[in-house]
C-alpha cells in the first residue's frame, strides 16, 4: 500500500475472501503494509547475512569492523577473525519492516488452539482441503478486524554474504620495509611520519587484532618507543652475532643460556626493547635451577638466519662449498639441515657443479601473477616441495597448492617426479 491509501477493515475482508480463507483461522489483527514515499526511503541501510559466530558477537555487544581501501575487496573483523564480504541477489525482494508483529504478537498460537481439528490421524493435506473448504463460509457478522499500519523502510534486492577467509597480511611487510631499525647512528634517516603504532598498522590491515599480533610476532617487527620496526637484515645479523658470541665466551652448554647474563652483557651495545625481542625470537625455555630459568637457542632459527647471511654475500654458490662454510659458521653443537633452505634458496642440482643462490619468498611481489612469473624466470621446473612455501600465503580453504599450480602452472613429469613450469611457454 501507498503512502495516503487508507486501508479498512473491509479491504481487507474482501481481500481475504479473494484468497479463499476464512475468518476464523487468522488472528484478529491484520497487519498492512505501507511503501514509504521515495522522497523518504532510506537508502543508507544493507541486509547481511550472518552466521552463529557474528551474531553471537553482536549480541553480546563486541565491535564488528569493516575495513578495506578503496582497491581493496572489503572485509569484516572481529577481535579474532576475518571475514570476506561479497554482494549477494535475492529471487525475491526483501522487505524491512521494523516492529512486524509475529506468530506469538498476533495471537496466532491462540487461534490455531481454537480451530485445531480433532483427530491424531488427520493428515496435513486433509486439514489443508477442510481449511479450504471451511473458506466458503461466511464471515457475516464478525466485528471489524483490527488493522495495524507498518512502514515498509525499505525494499532490497541484493544482501551482503560473510565467509571466513585468511587475513590478508601481504601489505603489512610493506607498510614496515620503510622504517626498518638499522642502529641508533642510522636513525636520522628515518621519515619519522611514516612510523606506525599498532592501531596505525591495524587500521591500514585486512585482518583481527588477534591475527595481526600474531602476524606481527611471525615477522618479527618490534616495538620500538612505541612504534612497530622490522629490523634491517645486517642489523639483526650483528645482534644476533654478539648473543651467540657469549656461547663461547662463558663456555655456556647450549641448554642453559643465561637471559639475565645476556641482556646484563650487551645492555651498553643494544637497545633493551631490541635485545628483549631478539631473545625471545631466538631461544626457547629449558631448565629451571636455583631459581634462575635456562634457554636454548631454537637451533633451527639460528641455522636458517645464517644460511641467509652467507647466501646474501654471493651469487650463486656451489653447493657443496656453501654446506661446508654453512656448518663451520653455527655454534658448535647445532646442526644444519638442506630442508632449512626451504623459502629462502633455489639448488639447482642438474648444473655441474651443484649450486644455490638467496632466493626469499618475502621479496618476491605481492600479485600472484607476477610472482609466478618471477618464479619460473628465476628456475624453469620446480617441485611442489620446492615451490610450495613462495605461494602457500595465496592459499586458501577452497584453493590449496595443488589447486594454485593447476590454476598457474603446467605440471609435466621429469625423471619420475611431477614438475610444474610456466603455463605459456615459448
Amino acid at each position: 500500500m501507498d503512502i495516503g491509501e487508507i486501508r479498512t477493515p473491509e479491504d481487507v475482508r474482501k481481500v481475504i475472501k479473494t484468497a479463499k480463507l476464512h475468518e476464523s483461522e487468522l488472528t484478529e489483527i491484520t497487519q498492512v503494509l505501507r511503501f514509504p514515499d521515495p522522497s523518504t526511503q532510506n537508502d543508507n541501510l544493507r541486509l547481511m547475512l550472518l552466521d552463529d559466530n557474528l551474531l553471537k558477537q553482536i549480541e553480546a555487544g563486541n565491535q564488528l569492523i569493516f575495513k578495506g581501501d578503496e582497491e581493496e575487496n572489503v572485509v569484516l573483523c572481529t577481535d579474532n577473525k576475518t571475514y570476506d564480504v561479497k554482494e549477494a541477489e535475492t529471487s525475491n525482494s526483501l522487505l524491512l519492516v521494523p516492529d512486524l508483529l509475529f506468530a506469538a504478537a498476533s495471537g496466532l498460537d491462540e487461534t490455531l488452539a481454537n480451530n485445531s481439528i480433532e483427530g491424531d490421524s488427520d493428515s496435513s493435506f486433509e486439514r489443508s482441503n477442510t481449511s479450504l473448504n471451511k473458506s466458503t463460509d461466511s464471515d457475516d457478522g464478525r466485528p471489524p478486524r483490527k488493522l495495524v499500519t507498518k512502514d515498509i523502510v525499505n525494499t532490497f534486492f541484493t544482501y551482503y554474504e560473510v565467509k571466513p577467509c585468511k587475513p590478508r597480511l601481504l601489505k603489512l611487510q610493506k607498510l614496515l620495509e620503510a622504517t626498518k631499525y638499522s642502529g641508533a647512528e642510522l636513525e636520522y634517516t628515518i621519515d619519522k611520519t611514516k612510523l606506525l603504532n599498532f592501531e596505525g598498522i591495524f587500521d591500514k590491515v585486512q585482518a583481527s587484532r588477534a591475527e595481526l599480533k600474531d602476524e606481527l610476532k611471525r615477522i618479527q617487527a618490534i616495538n620500538i618507543d612505541g612504534y612497530y620496526r622490522l629490523l634491517d637484515f645486517d642489523y639483526e645479523f650483528r645482534v644476533l652475532s654478539y648473543m651467540l658470541d657469549l656461547i663461547e665466551e662463558n663456555s655456556w652448554p647450549l641448554d642453559k643460556i643465561s637471559r639475565e647474563w645476556t641482556l646484563d652483557s650487551l645492555k651498553d651495545l643494544v637497545p633493551k626493547s631490541i635485545l628483549e625481542a631478539m631473545f625471545d625470537f631466538y631461544t626457547n625455555k629449558t631448565v629451571e635451577e636455583e631459581g634462575t630459568q635456562y634457554y636454548r637457542y631454537k637451533d633451527d632459527k639460528v641455522c636458517q638466519f645464517l644460511a641467509r647471511v652467507l647466501l646474501k654475500s654471493a651469487g650463486k654458490f656451489n653447493l657443496h662449498e656453501f654446506l661446508q662454510a654453512w656448518r663451520d659458521s653455527v655454534p658448535e653443537g647445532m646442526i644444519t639441515n638442506e630442508a632449512l633452505l626451504s623459502g629462502i634458496a633455489i639448488v639447482d642440482r642438474s648444473s655441474t657443479p651443484q649450486v644455490i643462490w638467496g632466493f626469499v619468498e618475502s621479496d618476491l611481489p605481492e600479485d600472484i601473477n607476477e610472482r609466478f612469473k618471477i618464479l619460473f624466470q628465476s628456475k624453469a621446473k620446480w617441485t611442489v616441495d620446492e615451490i610450495s612455501p613462495y605461494i602457500q600465503s595465496y592459499a586458501t580453504e577452497k584453493l590449496n597448492v595443488n589447486a594454485l599450480l593447476t590454476k598457474y602452472a603446467r605440471a609435466s613429469t621429469q625423471n619420475g617426479v611431477r614438475v610444474f613450469s610456466a603455463k605459456h611457454m615459448k
